[in-house]
């Protein structure tokens, strides 16, 4: 439950000895194993669950599996039968005719903690909190896009030791359109689905 808490520990905290071997892999192993753990959710027939905090998310000893605890969200249940997942609905103006199974969708705020993970996982290792929201704050503020972007690279190159310009600016290009949520990424908390795309296109080489 303290994973984040010492991932982002600053250096003249006594940092675990883990921190400073983080890679940027592991980073995208960690943040697709959380995406993954909503999605078996879904799965499940789950409803909903509660991502207002990280209490509730655990991360393995070996940091590469994120497991879900009090999985029932508000107290929704699973997904009952019959239902709309399972039936599709009826729409009386088609003839009686039934819409397409749409399909199942967890209720999750993937808006309020979801980009702050990936704003700490990429900018805050061993750093601290007040430096991940600063720094954000700067990039966002930044005159052009650009200068945010620069920004960036000299961060993840710091703090995962990349030296390659091309992999930079893509990792860059990328972070940069997440949080200030530009194309194509201006969705991408909207549902686990869409979520899981943009992860899928954080570049690690």
């Amino acid at each position: 439950k303290k994973f984040m808490q010492y991932y982002t520990c600053n250096i003249s905290q006594t940092s675990p000895n883990w921190q400073n071997d983080f890679s940027l892999i592991e980073v995208k192993v960690l943040l697709v194993s959380l995406l993954n753990a909503f999605r078996d959710l879904t799965l499940m027939g789950v409803q909903a669950f509660d991502f207002n905090h990280l209490n509730n998310v655990l991360v393995s000893r070996d940091h590469q599996t994120v497991k879900l605890l009090d999985i029932d969200g508000n107290s929704k249940g699973s997904i009952q039968f019959p239902s709309e997942y399972i039936q599709g609905s009826l729409d009386g103006t088609i003839r009686g005719k039934r819409q397409s199974v749409h399909k199942p969708s967890l209720d999750i705020d993937l808006n309020t903690i979801l980009p702050t993970v990936v704003q700490q996982l990429l900018l805050g290792k061993g750093r601290g909190m007040a430096f991940v929201e600063s720094k954000r704050s700067e990039i966002w503020r930044a005159k052009t896009c650009e200068e945010g972007k620069e920004q960036i690279q000299e961060v993840i190159s710091q703090n995962f030791g990349l030296q390659n310009s091309k992999t930079l600016a893509k990792i860059a290009h990328w972070l940069y359109a997440v949080i200030k949520k530009q194309s194509p990424w201006e969705k991408w908390t909207h549902d686990i689905y869409d979520a899981m795309r943009c992860i899928d296109h954080l570049p690690i080489a």
